[in-house]
């Protein structure tokens, strides 16, 4: 298959393509992240997955199996911008999902998937892509304890949000917030400040 955006055609045809990949890839990541961490709330699980299928994780892929250098653009000054070159990457990896799955079916394309982000799923690579305040304490939680931390959420009168989390039997942290999410955030925030962990550098891509 040729990666290389040429005329209208082939670019509706390489949008299609990269509309199915994402759709497949976001089966294959959601199924397999039910089936491995069974105990993963709802909220967790889609926090993962969007991790995992986010843009730079997919260039960072694209990049370890080579995958770039048979990458082409009619721009090559686009290759001069890191953010529209990862875009390319991430993008050009759907397609080539799809291709796989049109050309050998969906178990081939299941198999390059999952061979592709066996090493991300490990919970404690996985968090450092999104180090914000839940993933800091979700990475302490597994390497310390083996668990993940647990949230209790209850609404307000006042339409806000008040969410408790503890690790294992520790005491739990508050936050407040306008929305489930937010009040989650900062009651990790909280308690990660109590626990006095320090948020790690992202991974390099």
């Amino acid at each position: 298959m040729d990666f290389t955006e040429q005329n209208k055609e082939s670019s509706l045809t390489f949008q299609r393509l990269e509309f199915l990949g994402d759709s497949i890839l976001n089966l294959v990541i959601a199924t397999r992240l039910y089936k491995n961490f069974p105990q993963a709330n709802e909220g967790l699980l889609s926090q993962m997955r969007s991790i995992l299928v986010s843009r730079k994780l997919l260039a960072k892929i694209a990049r370890q199996i080579r995958f770039h250098s048979v990458v082409l653009t009619t721009d090559l000054k686009q290759n001069n911008f890191p953010g529209i070159r990862e875009k390319i990457l991430a993008d050009t990896f759907e397609a080539l999902i799809a291709a796989i799955y049109f050309d050998r079916g969906f178990k081939a394309s299941e198999r390059f998937l999952l061979k592709c982000f066996r090493s991300h799923f490990d919970p404690k690579k996985l968090f450092r892509f999104d180090p914000n305040p839940k993933s800091v304490l979700q990475e302490y939680a597994q390497k310390q304890f083996q668990q993940l931390p647990v949230y209790r959420v209850k609404r307000n009168r006042n339409g806000s949000f008040t969410a408790w989390v503890r690790v294992k039997t520790g005491r739990p942290s508050k936050g407040v917030g306008r929305t489930k999410q937010d009040a989650e955030i900062k009651a990790a925030a909280q308690l990660a400040k109590k626990l006095k962990i320090r948020r790690k550098k992202r991974l390099p891509v």
